[in-house]
């Protein structure tokens, strides 16, 4: 009988087991992030992580109870690590799509944004009209990655903003295309030198979730609903 309410206990009324990451109160949460983009996710003059997204991880932790585990990690392995179940959610400005929610699940939005083209002033503006013709550097595996090849283009990918921005300042690529918030902040830091472009899409970012913790989902959605981070 004892053998018998053990099974009961780690099991949910479909019959499935429960992810023991749920039932073991004392696991930390594993959260994932790939701190290039400040003001989102960055890395600071200390060597801390920090941000928005950062902010908005501790409340969603704080909200469980848990304790967390800030891990740094390049964008491309973000999904696939929550997809493996070795981090529990990720937040770096990750655009939802269907395609992504095969792999995750996705809390409700918690920032609206967009992707535009980020340029020397002095050239001319990028269109998106232009795409066979342009060099546009991307963060691969981004959705602009994806939007880019989509649109006719050949993007050059870089695994940061770092690289991107100096490929940019070298003339290596004419324009740089990611999500406005990081772009806006370097362009408006850059005294002039650097402009972006309205917007060329219209996206929601959420927090990526692995699909065994929908108490991760859970609080991240409540903490989301009273204002996010603030």
């Amino acid at each position: 009988m004892l053998a018998l309410a053990a099974i009961v206990g780690c099991s949910d009324r479909s019959g499935q087991s429960v992810d023991p990451r749920i039932a073991d109160a004392s696991r930390p949460l594993v959260f994932i992030t790939n701190p290039t983009e400040p003001p989102t996710s960055y890395t600071n003059e200390t060597g801390e992580i920090v941000g928005s997204d950062i902010e908005l991880a501790r409340r969603i932790a704080a909200k469980m109870g848990r304790k967390l585990v800030v891990e740094k990690v390049s964008f491309p392995d973000i999904l696939p690590r929550l997809k493996a179940g070795t981090a529990d959610f990720g937040i770096s400005t990750i655009t939802i799509t269907e395609a992504r929610r095969r792999d995750v699940d996705f809390s409700d939005p918690y920032a609206f944004g967009g992707s535009c083209f980020l340029y020397r002033s002095g050239d001319s503006k990028p269109r998106m009209s232009q795409i066979d013709t342009l060099n546009v550097g991307v963060k691969a595996d981004t959705v602009q990655d994806f939007y880019i090849s989509c649109h006719g283009g050949d993007p050059i990918r870089f695994q940061n903003l770092e690289k991107l921005l100096a490929a940019l300042k070298k003339g290596d690529i004419d324009a740089i295309f990611l999500d406005d918030i990081p772009l806006k902040r370097i362009a408006e830091k850059s005294s002039g030198r650097l402009s972006i472009t309205p917007l060329e899409t219209r996206d929601g970012f959420g927090v990526a979730v692995d699909k065994r913790r929908p108490d991760v989902l859970a609080a991240a959605n409540a903490v989301i609903a009273k204002g996010g981070a603030k």
